[in-house]
């Protein structure tokens, strides 16, 4: 499980597979009852069915209440049924398999196999999926947020014409120096030109209503963003939990930020 290559940039099985899993397996001969304690005790759902190292299927509470519609009705004894009367397929896959190959097979079961018939490396899950694609997208979501709501604040902050002194006094040079067209509208600007005009303390007085009267505060929660974003949309390196924490808050705060303005109107 610890094999990469350059191929695992992309969106593959050797990213999503937890580290270190320790995988959970049942025999053939298993009775039901303790196949679903199992479960229940590791928060499991579903376990693969392996006799030797030879996989013959998998046990879940799926394939459970299904097979209880296929046995004969005078089956009283249910739960102390072997769990190979309750097995169902799951796909055996590459760890260098590609996520949306896949995506129909977890839609319908679940959950895949990692490895071959005759080795389990692992089990892919829907939630380890979304787990991923929640880690690999919350970055870019968070940011996105931030950068919008500061927008509308800031919007609701200045006219057109205080815009336009901020930016002659924040960003002009700096176009002019590059020379890139000089923006007029908030619309026309990125994250790091919000963040320059409002950490500029001259024009705080025409913020603070918006984003709260403390500057500090404010200063606090917007000095790392630029820094942040190019790293996260220039895929330089992953974030670190505090990072993700930073942005987490940030965006709480100009949540209440966005709703006492609302509010106001």
């Amino acid at each position: 499980m610890t094999e990469r290559s350059l191929t695992d940039l992309f969106h593959r099985l050797a990213r999503i597979l937890p580290e270190n899993q320790k995988l959970i397996t049942v025999n053939p001969d298993t009775p039901a009852r303790e196949a679903l304690a199992i479960m229940k005790r590791h928060n499991l759902s579903q376990v693969p069915i392996l006799i030797g190292s030879t996989i013959l299927g998998s046990f879940s509470h799926r394939s459970f209440s299904e097979g209880i519609l296929k046995l004969a009705k005078r089956e009283k004894d249910v739960v102390n049924q072997p769990v190979e009367a309750f097995s169902e397929e799951l796909k055996i896959t590459s760890i260098h398999e590609e996520l949306t190959k896949l995506l129909e097979e977890f839609e319908l079961k679940d959950a895949v196999l990692v490895g071959s018939e005759n080795r389990l490396q692992g089990v892919v899950t829907t939630v380890d999926v979304l787990q991923y694609l929640y880690k690999a997208a919350s970055a870019y979501i968070m940011l996105g947020e931030i950068e919008l709501a500061i927008r509308e604040l800031m919007n609701a902050s200045v006219n057109g014409e205080e815009l336009q002194h901020c930016i002659d006094k924040c960003l002009k040079e700096n176009y002019e120096k590059h020379s890139y067209p000089i923006p007029t509208r908030l619309e026309d600007m990125n994250l790091g030109d919000y963040v320059l005009i409002l950490r500029y303390k001259g024009f705080w007085g025409k913020f603070k209503d918006t984003f709260g009267g403390s500057y500090s505060m404010a200063q606090v929660k917007l000095e790392l963003l630029s820094g942040l974003r190019n790293d996260v949309f220039h895929f330089r390196r992953d974030l670190t939990d505090e990072e993700y924490g930073y942005l987490k808050d940030t965006r709480d705060w100009l949540l209440k930020r966005i709703v006492k303005l609302e509010s106001t109107k």
